[in-house]
């Protein structure tokens, strides 16, 4: 088998000879690149570096350095930019290129109509005077429940996976959604909800995701209305000394919050009192 080299010194030989060169590239399947290039670069092409330029840039100071070619262009004054730039490209002098971010549609707000259609989930920071624990919640949007939760000091995917697995054994009774249910979950971008374990672990529940946007809690006001609750009718309120303490205070929340406390968008009923 012919290499590279051997095909591009036959067609050298066959150019020579008198053969048209468009015909020789077809007929040895080589590309006009491939014949002109070399290992210094294109024939006749390479540009050296102007050492006079090269001493200059090199002698900018301080804060300079963090100069883009332009700024050092202005301030060498006598460099075309494009020679500026070539030569900080070649001495890994340019600056970090600044790429734009993608543009995001922002989620609709959604009212659902029956329970077990759209679900929220989040995590949450609670001190419990030593150390942050770690919250993680999901909520049903049309009747409020608290359905799924985990409360540890371990803040990772599997600890989301587990809020959601209890949440789905709350209202179904299994450790997937039935086929005839259609259960939709919005979710923030953070690490525990975009990893590879949740997403597949999801799916296996049969629970389809809904992305939030970054720094948009206003596109799942029902998770985020009800952490604010709880902050201010049981963490604030109280002044933990250790782990047993805020363990103590959520369970006991929850068990408040599902059964006795009233809610406005309930028509100022509890969750147990309204009709489903």
């Amino acid at each position: 088998m012919v290499g590279r080299r051997g095909l591009k010194g036959r067609a050298k030989t066959l150019i020579s000879e008198g053969a048209k060169r468009n015909t020789v590239f077809t007929a040895l399947g080589i590309s006009k690149s491939s014949y002109y290039y070399t290992e210094q670069g294109y024939d006749g092409r390479k540009k050296l570096l102007d050492p006079e330029l090269v001493q200059e840039i090199n002698s900018l100071k301080k804060y300079e350095r963090a100069y883009g070619y332009r700024k050092v262009a202005t301030k060498l004054g006598r460099y075309n930019r494009k020679k500026v730039y070539r030569h900080m490209k070649i001495m890994g002098r340019t600056q970090p290129r600044r790429y734009k971010k993608k543009q995001r549609t922002h989620l609709p707000a959604v009212c659902p109509i029956r329970s077990n259609v759209r679900w929220e989930a989040d995590l949450t920071y609670v001190f419990d005077g030593t150390q942050n624990t770690y919250l993680f919640a999901v909520i049903d949007c049309f009747d409020k429940e608290l359905i799924g939760d985990q409360h540890g000091l371990r803040c990772r995917a599997g600890e989301a996976v587990e809020s959601v697995r209890r949440a789905v054994w709350r209202r179904f009774g299994s450790d997937r959604v039935p086929d005839d249910e259609h259960v939709t979950m919005r979710v923030d971008q953070g690490t525990q909800y975009v990893s590879k374990k949740f997403r597949e672990e999801m799916r296996r529940m049969g629970i389809r995701i809904e992305y939030c946007g970054i720094n948009c809690p206003n596109e799942k006001p029902y998770i985020e209305s009800f952490f604010s609750q709880y902050k201010r009718e049981e963490v604030y309120r109280n002044e933990y000394r250790c782990f047993g303490d805020a363990a103590y205070g959520w369970q006991d929340y929850k068990d408040w919050y599902n059964t006795e406390r009233i809610h406005q968008g309930l028509c100022w009923k509890t969750i147990v009192a309204f009709p489903l």
